[in-house]
């Protein structure tokens, strides 16, 4: 038999190659989350969701595994030399640049990583590991065949940047360091937007608002309503800011997989959005970033809060009145988006309740405070004073 030709990986092997993965992962997951917001194509943000929550699904399944192993601690520390490698695929100078340092040479190296790793461990020994490696292999190079059908040119300097760094830490399970250190890289650090970045295909405008949408006919209130899904990237966006700032913090692995879910929906919807209107014979151009440009400035608390608890409740009373106008018109296709849309927003709230009230554990402070304390800074925001969580669109 096969197996009988691998030796296999004791616990220890395992667990620490597993922790490897993880901290790959999860840097992953925040370096997706800063570039959602700054890559300029709105398609290529779409790829960028799905595989952030790719990557959310991987630290889950691994953690849970982690846990089962003698000596498994998922949250131990990694080695130095990997945590710089990951703090610097963050950095990348423009939109080209990030794609192939963070696909062409990070992700493709998680799956050279793993390919390596299946080879060493025994279908039986660690049929454990075994199964979950090829699990997460299949979203890895889903990914790298993906980034391979860009037309993005050659190499860049900064992707022989980042392949100079996982050179001289000796790949991300550090067992052939070679080379000094690479200098420094001439550009400046990534800092997380204020806005959503797009390319010239999408413009800043303003979007009909729920009351002028009454008044239309149904066919164009369902092309209005579905430039109104396009816009969720504003959602998407503050949602990834919440990842990207919380994973400097204090905060359980569950709060990132519940937010990664609900970014991944969130840019779903907006996807929705793209895809009917295409349907309609309308290609999206435009956004509405007011609501996230406005919550820049709030805590992590203070944004979960004004997303979940404010602008989701602010909604949640539109979705059955549209599914039911999507039914007695006959239009199937816009039910079918409207009816996922309305289930993963009742989801979202359920978030919302968790992790607020989580948050708030050890704090004087209820909801309802922190509610307020978004409201004032709205008014500070907007000039005027703010009594309701309300949208313009």
């Amino acid at each position: 038999m096969d197996t009988l030709l691998v030796n296999g990986l004791s616990i220890a092997q395992t667990s620490t190659r597993l922790r490897n993965l993880v901290a790959v992962e999860r840097a992953r997951l925040k370096i997706l989350a800063g570039w959602f917001l700054r890559l300029g194509d709105f398609e290529r943000k779409y790829k960028l969701a799905y595989h952030l929550y790719d990557a959310a699904e991987h630290v889950t399944w691994m953690r849970a595994r982690l846990k089962e192993m003698r000596s498994g601690n998922p949250d131990a520390s990694i080695r130095p030399e990997l945590k710089a490698l990951l703090e610097e695929v963050l950095h990348a100078p423009d939109d080209t640049a990030f794609l192939q340092g963070f696909y062409g040479v990070l992700t493709r190296q998680l799956v050279q990583t793993i390919e390596d790793d299946l080879t060493q461990v025994d279908p039986v020994g660690n049929a454990n590991e075994h199964r979950l490696l090829r699990r997460i292999l299949l979203d890895l190079q889903a990914q790298v065949a993906w980034y391979d059908s860009l037309p993005l040119g050659g190499d860049s300097a900064w992707a022989e940047h980042v392949s100079a760094w996982v050179t001289h830490i000796g790949g991300i399970h550090g067992q052939d360091a070679t080379g000094d250190k690479p200098a420094a890289f001439a550009a400046p650090r990534f800092e997380r937007p204020a806005t959503i970045v797009f390319d010239d295909k999408i413009t800043i405008g303003s979007l009909a608002s729920y009351e002028d949408r009454l008044q239309m006919s149904p066919e164009q209130a369902t092309v209005e309503q579905f430039r109104v899904f396009f816009n969720e990237f504003y959602a998407a966006a503050l949602l990834a800011s919440i990842l990207f700032d919380a994973s400097d913090g204090d905060y359980p692995w569950e709060f990132f997989a519940d937010f990664s879910r609900h970014f991944w929906d969130e840019a779903r919807h907006s996807e929705f959005g793209t895809v009917r209107l295409r349907e309609l014979g309308v290609e999206p151009d435009r956004v509405n970033p007011i609501l996230y440009e406005e919550s820049q400035g709030l805590p992590v608390l203070h944004r979960v809060a004004y997303l979940t608890r404010g602008l989701e409740a602010y909604f949640m009373p539109r979705k059955p009145k549209r599914m039911k106008e999507y039914e007695t018109n006959g239009d199937d296709r816009s039910q079918l988006f409207a009816d996922q849309d309305w289930s993963d927003e009742i989801n979202h709230v359920r978030y919302g309740s968790r992790w607020t009230d989580h948050l708030l554990e050890e704090d004087y402070r209820d909801v309802q405070d922190v509610i307020e304390e978004v409201k004032q800074h709205l008014t500070r925001m907007r000039g005027t004073p703010v009594t309701d969580i309300n949208a313009p669109f």
